[in-house]
Formats: C-alpha cells, structure tokens, sequence
C-alpha cells in the first residue's frame, strides 16, 4: 500500500477515535424518573432539573418555608419516604441520604433503580461536592458548575468585605436549641460576618440562659413564621423584647438546613440585616 493512503487511513481511524471518544457518554441517557426521599435532596434536584423529570419529591418540600425558594414542588407529586411508594412509582433514580434505614435500603437494592446517597453538606466545599455528585447522577453538570460558580462569585464578594469583629448571634426559636460552630448554621454565619454565641455542637437555651449569653443579635427560621404556635410564644418573652426589640433577625430556615449554593445567597442577605441591627 503506498505511503499516502496509509497516512490517509490512519487520519480516518484517529478522526473515527476521536468522535467516538466525544459521543461515547451522549448515548447513555439521563434518568427521566427521579424520586427523591429527603428534603435536601428534593431542594438539590428541583435546583437541577425540571419538574418534568422529577417523578416524587418528599411531602417536607410542601411546607410553607420551603415552597418560598421552590414553588415549583406545589406541582410535584410527594412521597412518605415509604418502600411502597418506590416500588410503585419504578422511578430510575432515587435520591436519598446517609441515613438510610437498612430495610430500606435492601427494597432499594431490589428496585431495580439506580440509588444515590447523597452526604449532608455542612460547609462550601461539601455543597460543591454534592452539587456535582448529583449533577454528574442526573446529566445536568453544568447547571451544576453554573450554580457553583455564582456561589463562588458570591462568596469572594462577601470575603472582601467582613467586618473586623464578628457578630455574635443566637440562632434561636427552635424550641430553644441554639446551633453551634459545628455546623452549616455556622458556616453561614461566618461568611456573614458572625458567629453563634453557641460553643461545638450548640444547646439548648432558656430565656434566662440566652440573655447570659449577650448575643448581639437574635436570628428566627421562618419554619413556623406563618402560624401561631408556642415557639412563636417564646420568641416574644417580654425580656427579650426589651433588649433585642430591634436586633432581631429572620433567615430563610432551607438555606440554613441543607446545604445549597443558595446558603451563600443568605449570608449575603444575612449580613445586610446584621449592619442594621446593630446600627444604634
């Protein structure tokens, strides 16, 4: 064979190479039947792809604080986080925790359906890693790199902006369980310029024990926000109206329960309300 139709042949078969190795992974097709059994990951995979896709989120994303970010659940169907309900709906895909229970785990097993267990996010670096983890697993990787990269942006912001002394908040409401500097709580907090009074893993706190604390400011999840109940009771114990009438705070209770590129979002709007709670 002369030399110029071998080089000829050889181009060919590295030119077929290379398009084989660029398509190799369209022909695989995105799961179309997403179930997802927790609230965080409800929020991650409405944050990725479209209800269309999305075959049951858990009944958690109904709630009134979490509809405010998400509306779009109102449309979704919900599931009980049941072995029945999966068997059921045959989904392709189903998103779940770390905390999975082991009988739960073996129905999963026998579904027939790809299983993700997706860790808790309790900083920046585990929200990336997450959003990417469930990126990759719903073909939607660079929704996912999109939404990093507006965190990101978002942080970088905040970063060249803190203030020289931290704010020292109490998050504070939940039954009187103050989260401490362990957590995703924390890390908002700190990127807004504050930490919690709360040492470790956080505690609970009475009236009596809260003010001993000398928070600067009181900070309210919007959970319960919308109804009367007796921690709404609480938070309005005279004695802390007297001293935190005007620095209190309320934050968005999603963004601060899972981690989201949305949480960044947050300790941007959290550190607005902080400047003017403590202005005089």
């Amino acid at each position: 064979m002369p030399v110029s139709r071998r080089r000829c042949n050889v181009k060919k078969l590295l030119a077929t190479a290379i398009l084989l190795l660029a398509t190799s992974g369209q022909g695989i097709a995105a799961p179309q039947r997403i179930m997802s059994l927790k609230l965080c990951t409800d929020q991650v995979l409405m944050d990725l792809v479209p209800a269309s896709r999305i075959a049951s989120i858990s009944f958690l994303s109904r709630e009134s604080a979490a509809l405010k970010a998400w509306p779009q659940a109102a449309a979704i169907p919900i599931n009980h986080n049941t072995a029945e309900e999966v068997l059921a709906v045959h989904p392709d895909l189903v998103l779940t925790d770390n905390f999975t229970a082991p009988a739960m785990r073996a129905v999963l097993a026998r579904s027939g359906a790809k299983i993700l267990e997706v860790p808790e996010a309790r900083n920046f670096g585990e929200i990336r890693a997450v959003m990417r983890l469930v990126g990759d697993a719903v073909g939607a990787r660079p929704k996912a790199e999109a939404l990093i990269a507006r965190m990101d942006e978002t942080l970088r912001r905040l970063a060249a902006t803190v203030p020289a002394r931290p704010i020292r908040v109490a998050g504070w409401g939940g039954g009187g369980f103050v989260p401490g500097r362990d957590g995703l709580f924390n890390t908002i907090l700190a990127a807004a310029g504050a930490v919690s009074v709360a040492p470790g893993g956080g505690g609970y706190y009475d009236v009596e024990s809260l003010i001993a604390a000398k928070p600067d400011v009181l900070a309210y999840g919007d959970n319960y926000s919308d109804m009367p109940t007796l921690r709404a009771d609480q938070n309005d114990h005279p004695a802390l109206l007297k001293l935190y009438g005007k620095r209190r705070v309320s934050y968005p209770s999603p963004f601060y329960g899972c981690g989201l590129p949305q949480s960044a979002d947050a300790a941007a709007a959290l550190r607005l309300q902080l400047q003017q709670a403590m202005q005089p």
